[in-house]
């Protein structure tokens, strides 16, 4: 069962990975360079789902 775990963590950290990139490249605070809090807010939440 460990197995099974593991990917649904796998493909969770996927799922956040890409929200994460669809933000930034529709978010026009990011394209500009500034700082976003939701980017950062995201770029948490990726972080800790791939530990």
């Amino acid at each position: 069962m460990t197995g099974v775990r593991g990917k649904s963590r796998e493909q969770t950290g996927e799922k956040l990975y890409r929200t994460l990139l669809g933000h930034t490249q529709h978010c026009a605070t990011c394209r500009t360079g500034a700082s976003c809090p939701t980017a950062a807010k995201l770029g948490r939440v990726w972080r800790e789902a791939r530990r």
